[in-house]
């Protein structure tokens, strides 16, 4: 196999693009490690957040290794994706590296590997996080190291590294100058946790990097943790999941968004998936959001029928639960998310791009902030 690959290499198959070549911004340099010490984000003083049964499993996964109720297969496997991860600190290193091991190789037909693979820095400005970089690295590999920091003028400051968003992490370590400062990150402003369960939107397909999924973005902008269980094409209102967020603690306010997994059957989940979280927490904030606009969902199409006939019975049963007494749930038309030019805002008619992801954020941004500012 080694001589099959020189052979293709020495054959030019494997060239670097010509773009790479012309510009240096556009080519991959080797991380210089020399002064570097590794640190194992699961320890002290780093944070990590969206893996929930981290302490009790050490893997980073969105589910329990060993759930108390049975899950599906395919759900059991997505749930290795780390999408929504975050790892939080403070630090003034000059440089910030990190050794990644992935659990798969990328090579999504229609979802950037930097998204699908990769992790993304954000660094603490004043009451802001801004990006720095994403990691960049050959597609056919599991294995990178990347530099994703570098200052003449190191200040300590805050930062949050993203998670890759639909493959798993097998190890990662944080490469930070020797003799550095390393602490604790400050908390969020806002105290408690927004579990938001949903479908491959949620998950972050098909955003170009891990910091613009939309679950992300509202973590930023609102200063709060979120727990993003998307489970692409598998967010299908099973009770199992629903009894699995009952166990997650600290829960401020739960998101349902899975409408997109479920058109044929929302009308006999979600009202069931609502009483069991009722069970455990029976005045906590539900936000029901229905099904954004896909491209070919134009008015008067079958396809667009069924979106508003979807969009009404959700409604409807959060109309219904209020006059009955929840006073603690709430509905967001989904449909209108994306805008009048909601055609533009996905990569394929269904997923959002990092604009389609950027409006879905910018919709539920206020109304979550109200029903959070609620006393």
């Amino acid at each position: 196999m080694l001589l099959i690959m020189l052979m293709i290499q020495t054959a030019g198959f494997t060239q670097e693009p010509t773009s790479q070549k012309l510009d240096p911004n556009m080519s991959l340099k080797k991380a210089d490690a020399d002064g570097i010490v590794w640190f194992d984000p699961g320890e002290e003083p780093f944070e990590l957040s969206g893996f929930e049964w981290f302490k009790e499993d050490s893997v980073y996964r969105r589910l329990p290794l060993n759930p108390g109720w049975e899950i599906r297969e395919a759900v059991d496997q997505l749930a290795n994706h780390t999408a929504g991860g975050q790892l939080r600190f403070r630090s003034n290193s000059k440089r910030i590296l990190v050794k990644v091991e992935l659990r798969e190789r990328s090579g999504m037909y229609h979802m950037p590997a930097t998204g699908q693979s990769g992790f993304d820095l954000y660094m603490q400005d004043g009451e802001v996080l801004r990006y720095m970089k994403t990691t960049r690295f050959p597609h056919d590999t599991i294995r990178y190291q990347v530099e994703l920091f570098n200052t003449n003028d190191p200040q300590t400051t805050a930062f949050t590294l993203n998670f890759p968003l639909y493959n798993g992490v097998n190890s990662v370590l944080i490469g930070l100058e020797q003799g550095s400062l390393v602490e604790a990150p400050p908390p969020f402003k806002r105290p408690g946790k927004i579990v938001i369960y949903g479908t491959s939107i949620t998950q972050g397909g098909c955003v170009a990097r891990p910091g613009m999924v939309y679950s992300n973005i509202l973590s930023r902008k609102l200063d709060v943790q979120f727990v993003n269980l998307g489970f692409s094409g598998n967010g299908r209102g099973e009770p199992a999941l629903a009894h699995l967020i009952n166990e997650i603690p600290g829960t401020r306010m739960i998101v349902l968004d899975y409408e997109a997994n479920a058109s044929k059957t929302i009308v006999n989940t979600l009202g069931p998936f609502v009483d069991i979280l009722r069970e455990k927490h029976p005045d906590l904030p539900i936000l029901i959001i229905s099904k954004i606009r896909y491209a070919r969902e134009i008015i008067g199409s079958p396809a667009h029928k069924v979106l508003m006939n979807n969009r009404d019975f959700q409604k409807n049963l959060v109309d219904e639960r209020k006059t009955a007494g929840d006073t603690n749930i709430y509905f967001l038309d989904g449909s209108s998310t994306l805008g009048d030019d909601y055609d533009e805002c996905t990569v394929d008619g269904v997923h959002p791009t990092d604009l389609g992801s950027f409006r879905i954020a910018d919709a539920l941004r206020p109304v979550i902030e109200g029903i959070l500012n609620k006393k």
